[in-house]
Formats: C-alpha cells, sequence, structure tokens
C-alpha cells in the first residue's frame, strides 16, 4: 500500500487520471475547474500548483477518489469492477474488519518545517475559497481532525469543515452525532480546551477511514487504516497536544477547541454535499492554531462537496451502500443482489423476494439505519433491476409501483443539520427530523410469477447476436 499521499499521485499518474494545472487562483477558480472537472466523463485527479500568490511547490490536490478505480486503487481493490459488483467486493472486504494499531517513530517528513508562536500562519498554505457564497477560505475540506477521548484514551480522527478566520483561527462544522461532539464536550465540561490536531495531505487509506461510517465509539481509525493499508500507521507524537500525527502527512496544524461559551465565531454558510447551503452562518466552536508542522514543498488535500448528480461518482457510495447491504443480511434478509446510493437522498436495494412482505422489510431495516439519515427514499426494486442504473430504477418505479399501495411513510426520522428540507422554524428550536419514503417497486409478491413478462431480448439470443453481428454494430 501506500507510504504517503506523494506515492499515491504517482500511480494515478500512471494510469493516465491524473492532471496538472498551473497558475490558478485560489478564489473560486481552483474550486470552479475542480467541480467541471469532477462532471466529466474522465473526472481526472488535479494537481494544482504554481498557484496565484503562492511560489511553486505549494500545491492542492483535489477529486482524489473521484473515480471507481482511484478508490480501488486507495482501498486495494480490484479496479474493473462496474457499479454494484464493487460495493459487493468492499462490503465483503470489510466484512472481516481488522484493526492494527499505529506504530510511534520518532521522525517524519511532517517535521522538515516547524512553526510555532507569533510565526503560525495558516494563510502561508493556498486554502482555496471553494463555492460561490462561500464566507471564505476552507482549509478543511480533505483534513482530517484528531483528538483523543479523556476517558478512554483512544483517539478519533473525522473528517469536519475547515473555515480560516484569520492567521491563527479555523472554524469548525461538527455534524450531529459526531465522535469529535461527544470527546470536545467531555474536555468542555470541566471548562477545559479540547486538543486537536488538523492533518491535510494524508496517505489515502487514513483519509478513507477517517470518513468511513462504521467505525465504533471507543475505536480509532488509525487502527482501521492499519488494517485497510496491510501495515500500522507510523505516528509522530505531536509536541503541544501529545496527539499521534501521521508522520508523513503533508501538513499538521496542533491546537484546541475553546467551550463554545467561552470562545466561538460565526461560520458559513457553506455549499454541502447536498448541493445546498442549508446549515446557514451561525456561531460555532474555532480551533486556536499553536503550532504548524508541514513538509518541503507541500500539497493540501481538498475535497470540497458538490451538487450530486446521477452519473457521477462519489466514494462515499461505498460506504454507505455497503453498510446498508451489511445490516440487511444481519437481519436474516438474504436475497439482496445489490445496494446503490445517489447522492445523499435515495438508497436503492435490489433483491429476491423469498417471503411475502420481505420487500417492505428490507426497506425498514434500511430506513432504521445510521446511515440513511439523509436519505429522502428507500427505494427496494427486484434482482432484475441493477440498483446503479437510473433508467432502471425509474423503469422500475413507473411500471411495478401502485403509489396507492407501494408507498409508506415514515416520520420523525433524525436528519444532519445540513438538510436543506428542514424548515426555518424547526431549525431555530432544534427540531431535526424529517420524513423518509418507502417506496416498493418490487412485482406483487402474491402474483410476482404471473406478472406481465419483460418485452427484451433473452441472454441467450442477445449472446447469439452480438456473436453473429457484433463486427456491424459496435
Amino acid at each position: 500500500m501506500y507510504q504517503d499521499l506523494r506515492d499515491f499521485i504517482k500511480d494515478v499518474e500512471r494510469i493516465g487520471e491524473l492532471k496538472r494545472i498551473d497558475g490558478a487562483d485560489l478564489d473560486l477558480e481552483i474550486g470552479a475547474i475542480t467541480e467541471v472537472a469532477a462532471a466529466s466523463p474522465s473526472c481526472p485527479m488535479l494537481l494544482f500548483d504554481r498557484i496565484k500568490g503562492y511560489a511553486p511547490g505549494y500545491r492542492v490536490v483535489t477529486n482524489l477518489l473521484h473515480t471507481a478505480k482511484r478508490y480501488a486503487l486507495a482501498v486495494d481493490l480490484r479496479a474493473d469492477l462496474p457499479g454494484v459488483a464493487s460495493v459487493k467486493a468492499w462490503k465483503e472486504r470489510i466484512s472481516s474488519l481488522g484493526y492494527l494499531p499505529p506504530r510511534e517513530v520518532r521522525e517524519g517528513p511532517i517535521k522538515e518545517n516547524v512553526i510555532s508562536g507569533k510565526d503560525v500562519d495558516v494563510f502561508k498554505f493556498p486554502a482555496p475559497k471553494w463555492h460561490e457564497l462561500d464566507p471564505g477560505r476552507y482549509f478543511g475540506t480533505g483534513a482530517i481532525t484528531i483528538s483523543r477521548d479523556p476517558d478512554g484514551g483512544w483517539v478519533d480522527c473525522g473528517v469536519f469543515r475547515l473555515q480560516v478566520h484569520d492567521h491563527s483561527t479555523l472554524g469548525i462544522y461538527i455534524s450531529t452525532g459526531r465522535h469529535l461532539s461527544v470527546i470536545a464536550e467531555k474536555y468542555w465540561s470541566k471548562g477545559e480546551n479540547c486538543p486537536v490536531v488538523v492533518c491535510t495531505g494524508t496517505d489515502p487509506s487514513i483519509f478513507v477511514a477517517a470518513g468511513y461510517p462504521g467505525i465504533s465509539f471507543g475505536v480509532s481509525e488509525y487502527d482501521f487504516a492499519g488494517w485497510l493499508r496491510g501495515e500500522s500507521v507510523d505516528v509522530i507524537r505531536g509536541e503541544l497536544t501529545g496527539l499521534p500525527i501521521p508522520a508523513t502527512a503533508e501538513i499538521a496544524l496542533e491546537g484546541e477547541i475553546p467551550p463554545p461559551e467561552v470562545e466561538s465565531m460565526v461560520e458559513g454558510p457553506f455549499g454541502e454535499g447536498t448541493g445546498y447551503y442549508a446549515s446557514g452562518a451561525m456561531r460555532r466552536p474555532i480551533i486556536r492554531v499553536k503550532c504548524i508542522m508541514h513538509r518541503d514543498n507541500p500539497i493540501l488535500h481538498g475535497a470540497p462537496p458538490m451538487k450530486p448528480l446521477p452519473g457521477t461518482y462519489h466514494f462515499g457510495i461505498h460506504y454507505r451502500a455497503a453498510a446498508i447491504w451489511s445490516e440487511l443480511e444481519k437481519a436474516d434478509i438474504s436475497g439482496v443482489s445489490g445496494v446503490w446510493w445517489y447522492g445523499y437522498g435515495i438508497i436503492v436495494i435490489s433483491m429476491k423476494q423469498l417471503h411475502p412482505g420481505e420487500s417492505r422489510r428490507a426497506a425498514l431495516v434500511a430506513a432504521g439505519s445510521r446511515q440513511s439519515d439523509l436519505a429522502r427514499f428507500v427505494v427496494v426494486v427486484d434482482e432484475d433491476i441493477d440498483p446503479s442504473n437510473t433508467g432502471e430504477l425509474l423503469w422500475a418505479m413507473s411500471t411495478r409501483c401502485e403509489p396507492s399501495e407501494s408507498i409508506e411513510i415514515v416520520r420523525g426520522r433524525t436528519v444532519d443539520g445540513i438538510d436543506a428540507r428542514i424548515s426555518p422554524e424547526d431549525r431555530a428550536c432544534g427540531n431535526l427530523t424529517q420524513s423518509q419514503a418507502l417506496i416498493d417497486a418490487c412485482r406483487p409478491y402474491h402474483w410476482r410469477k404471473t406478472f406481465p413478462p419483460v418485452n427484451e431480448v433473452s441472454p441467450a439470443l442477445k449472446a447469439k447476436t452480438i456473436e453473429k453481428w457484433g463486427h456491424v454494430i459496435s
């Protein structure tokens, strides 16, 4: 596996999925180029250098894992698996999930440059203004925030957005229920600041682990990353915080989060992965940065959220879809042939119905998952439907679903603050709940065998046609 981000970039360039861009402006231009490239058929990884206002070598990398092939490289999966097959491969890989603790070392590239005291300046790095309505520059979109539980002593790594307020202050948005919020509250309840380290430009397995939703409270993402890469993560101990820092990371900011009632600043609005600026601008916790470490010619990893569109890939599909699939199997629903995720809002389950009512039970299991907090719709389709194929999904919904009988509404579901459909009144009083539609787009179980047959060439005739006429029609 990869020792650092630079090894991964070299491998991506080797397979022809890297584009180098010189001279872009960090004020909106890098963000716009990133979004346009992400929506293109090739969706290349982008490495920006000679950024306006910065010396050569101060770089930004974006679209790191935004194709199935790059994600497969990062987590050691077969790179040629399409759609649902790649989700299944990831699900099977993590079914035997293991943990390998980090290894502390004394030295590492991250210590090539150490800055502290009055010389601390986050503006030293080209953190872009990603979206047009963002209030300013964001250092953290692809950064991880490291903290330690003061009771259990375990280390948490999570991905959070981080707004640059000034040369030594970052604003942080912590979504409801995240482990960092629990850890920070333990410090704050004692009137103490919560020590943290913000790292960017880690090897991809650490970034994947930090964003993976299946890690339980009390388990460190470092341990998962070590198992994922087949080798312990080398870490150095932060001199200021004592927290473990990836030895080969590009940039590390040591600091602390004061209790919000002591110190906070307005953060946001920020363009979010749902495609909206939903969480708005409000006073949120800050990070006081007290020490900076970075490599020579550092690379800031940018992973700006973008409006999700059908046909675009995001590695979170594997996270969430595989987790839902595993939960269905644990609930003894054995006929599942695939799970897919569209943006943040639609979960699709493809399955063979083995018992009456099983499609509804599958929808209920998915609705009850922590992974579905932002999902407006859970759709269940028959096993002949590829859930990753938008056309097949819509065809099944429009021909096998009877709205008056096939749709159930679950109310009072917990959602995240970035949900755009929370009314201003509910948001103001903290009512972060919404409804969810469960759509059964399967053939009705009791007459599935007499349901009208599909008008489609059979697999045997299709193969025969291709063998005879493929040279003409290909």
